[in-house]
């Protein structure tokens, strides 16, 4: 490997310093009004083709003006899109440039927002903290993440049809916005298997969706997966969707029935098979960011549960012997694996 392309690889996949979009900049919660024909929003959502639906979004900025913005909303996803299983689904959120500039949108021509399944019921709301927990602990594991920024959103219907909800959600970056973030290309073609990607990138991220109990991952398919191609050519794949986790433990959860386990909460490494020596710089990697990551799940959230972030963060605690003690890494993780792709 050339000293250019080793620099670049290590700009790219050793924790570079990014400049930082302003919806991303803060960490505080952002305070949000989306109006829109919500009743028609949340009914069109089963239809292969979905509609945008025009609306404003209305916050206060740091002098303490209000703004509105023109932007459109769309519904998002699989599983949550669907009404059978959410009463409200994730959504899609753009809008123009002109819009854009000089507002909280600035740099985001798309984003995704993760909002309760279930509104009305509080145990789908802590799994969006969960979630984005999870969000935050990857992206403490690997520099090339999807950012995220928590917001209490109030949605109200412009007809008046509907009475105005008011959930804590999350926004989420775009793969696009990722790419242009680090430099790289987003690759959407399938098929890609585990030695076809960079390495170090690839052992991160199964070791992570191993610790947070994620089986609903594929590098060949692409599923919850996105790949990346720096300008070296090598590939890059960064995990997403984290709702199906051990972690955050949700009550619609469940792991394919061919894996052989019987809950999200049992761990299955779905990641490559490798020798310990070659696992050692990961789980180095991983012990050295356990301050970082007790960091995370200790900051306090306004209606985040304490009963069950103390649960979720006792569960994930159970990596730390796993990864120091030979045995239980050779058991849980060498032992348990994928040799080709997934």
């Amino acid at each position: 490997m050339t000293r250019t392309i080793l620099a670049g690889l290590i700009l790219v996949l050793a924790g570079a310093q990014l400049p930082a979009q302003p919806l991303f900049k803060e960490r505080e919660p952002l305070a949000l009004t989306l109006t829109t024909n919500l009743r028609d929003l949340v009914r069109e959502r089963d239809s292969t083709e979905l509609r945008w639906f025009g609306a404003e979004m209305q916050y206060t900025d740091a002098s303490g003006a209000t703004v509105r913005l023109p932007v459109e909303l769309r519904a998002r996803g699989h599983f949550r899109r669907q009404s059978r299983n959410c009463s409200f689904p994730p959504l899609f959120l753009k809008a123009e440039r002109s819009v854009r500039d000089s507002s909280i949108l600035q740099g985001n021509p798309r984003l995704k927002i993760t909002t309760p399944c279930r509104p009305e019921r509080e145990e789908y709301q802590q799994y969006v903290f969960l979630e984005y927990l999870v969000y935050q602990t990857y992206a403490a594991i690997d520099s090339v993440h999807h950012r995220t920024r928590l917001a209490t959103i109030t949605y109200r219907d412009s007809t008046d049809r509907v009475k105005p909800i008011t959930v804590s959600a999350f926004f989420l970056e775009i793969e696009d916005e990722v790419a242009d973030q680090h430099g790289l290309e987003l690759v959407e073609q399938k098929g890609a298997l585990f030695a076809d990607v960079v390495q170090p990138a690839l052992d991160r991220l199964s070791i992570f969706e191993f610790w947070i109990g994620n089986t609903d991952w594929s590098l060949s398919a692409l599923h919850n997966i996105t790949l990346f191609q720096t300008p070296e050519r090598q590939y890059v794949p960064v995990a997403y969707d984290f709702d199906w986790s051990g972690a955050v433990n949700a009550r619609y959860s469940f792991p394919q029935a061919n894996l052989g386990i019987r809950t999200v909460r049992d761990r299955l490494h779905r990641g490559p098979c490798k020798t310990a020596e070659q696992w050692a710089p990961t789980v180095e990697h991983y012990l050295s960011r356990r301050a970082a990551v007790d960091s995370i799940w200790a900051q306090p959230i306004a209606g985040l549960d304490p009963k069950k972030l103390a649960d979720s963060k006792k569960w994930l605690d159970e990596l730390w012997p796993i990864l120091t003690d030979p045995r239980q890494f050779k058991r849980n993780v060498i032992d348990r694996c994928q040799p080709r792709g997934n």
